[in-house]
């Protein structure tokens, strides 16, 4: 049961469910599809939905003509619990787990992002405003958060087992009552492949990733908003605007302060690239400026299997402990420290090639379906014979 359609090449919640999906066939388990279609989704359509199907997967995706909520109208959930079928369900994100509560299946719920963050971030991070509209937005966001969080451990306590893709998202949960929840490594599959170091290609002049991403979600814009004010200018003042390329990849509009920054030399906007291979294959190192803990950057995971020197903000260690800074990443605290860490990689070819070695490691470690994938298996197998006992 997921949020959307599991897809190999989409965003970060579809490519980890589609993992999972892989991994389910691959040992032998028949699996059955539940997927929610929301209004503009741009990874859903019939061409999409014939690709998951040719994987070998039984597929009922249920419209939904609303936004996702945590109180989802009785007709959805009626529809969705229509269609769960088979011994045990794997559930994806809160609006699912919402909409299957109360089912006889044992459920595994795991989510991504608290439900309330992404908005609470944004409200934290910008400026007040004398202005009816932002009055009413601090009082809905501040009255919300401690029924919305009572709510969220609700849903969890109610699956018989949970977890969370983030470290320290499952620890926030357990703290305030969802004791059982999880920190589950998000498994990816491997972009790179065990010929991930022919398949590197030079692109004589330097060349930095910045996404694949939506440029309008929360984290992404006020990344690139990190980037255009305060990475960017030190780029170019020690390297020069044509030392180097910056290939921002992703749909969406980026925010006014990167916009007003284009178009120049050192900026690649591409929109988005699907597969995006040849995009982590050609970076010399993969730039994630997100300032501030929300989620974790699943691009991150897929950079380190193709083998990318990744440059990040520290906050980025926060939910993805697996981040290592000297290790498997170059880590700064602020945009100049992130700026620094860059020009050094992009200088020191024997430094970017271990910070790859240890990414690529550390993805094969923690994050390769066979490593990731197969605990979650193993849990949900657990909870399918633990049914088969209590049977009548």
């Amino acid at each position: 049961m997921a949020h959307g359609l599991p897809l190999p090449s989409s965003n970060g919640g579809p490519m980890t469910c589609f993992a999972i999906l892989r991994q389910l066939l691959d040992v032998g388990h028949a699996v059955r599809v539940v997927a929610l279609s929301y209004p503009g989704d741009p990874f859903t359509g019939p061409e999409r939905e014939e690709e998951l199907r040719r994987e070998g997967v039984d597929l009922a995706v249920v419209p939904v003509e609303d936004s996702a909520r945590l109180d989802p109208p009785p007709q959805l959930v009626r529809r969705v619990q229509a269609a769960l079928e088979g011994d045990v369900a794997f559930v994806y994100h809160w609006d699912t787990i919402a909409a299957t509560a109360g089912v006889a299946m044992p459920r595994l719920g795991v989510v991504d992002d608290l439900w309330h963050h992404p908005n609470l971030l944004r409200w934290r991070h910008t400026r007040p405003r004398r202005t009816r509209a932002y009055a009413a937005w601090t009082l809905e966001t501040l009255r919300g958060l401690r029924p919305t969080a009572k709510r969220l451990v609700t849903l969890l306590n109610g699956c018989q087992a949970s977890g969370s893709f983030q470290a320290e998202t499952a620890a926030w949960l357990r703290r305030r009552g969802a004791g059982g929840c999880e920190y589950l490594p998000a498994p990816l599959a491997d972009g790179g492949g065990p010929d991930w170091e022919r398949r590197r290609v030079g692109s004589g002049k330097p060349r930095i990733l910045l996404g694949p991403s939506n440029l309008e979600a929360t984290s992404t814009s006020a990344g690139l908003r990190l980037f255009a004010t305060e990475v960017l200018p030190a780029l170019e003042r020690e390297l020069g605007p044509e030392g180097f390329v910056v290939r921002v990849v992703g749909e969406g509009s980026p925010p006014p302060e990167l916009a007003r920054l284009l178009p120049r030399p050192t900026v690649e906007l591409t929109g988005r690239i699907e597969p995006a291979d040849a995009e982590f294959l050609a970076a010399d190192v993969q730039l994630v400026p997100t300032p501030f803990p929300l989620g974790k950057r699943v691009r991150i995971i897929v950079g380190w299997s193709y083998g990318c020197c990744v440059v990040a903000t520290e906050s980025e260690a926060v939910n993805l402990p697996e981040l290592r800074d000297g290790a498997n990443a170059l880590l700064g605290a602020s945009g100049a420290e992130v700026a620094t860490a860059l020009i050094r990689a992009l200088r020191d070819e024997p430094l970017r090639r271990r910070i790859a070695l240890g990414g690529r490691a550390t993805y094969e470690q923690r994050f390769a379906p066979h490593a990731a994938a197969r605990p979650i298996i193993e849990r949900l197998e657990a909870l399918a014979r633990s049914r088969e006992a209590v049977a009548p």
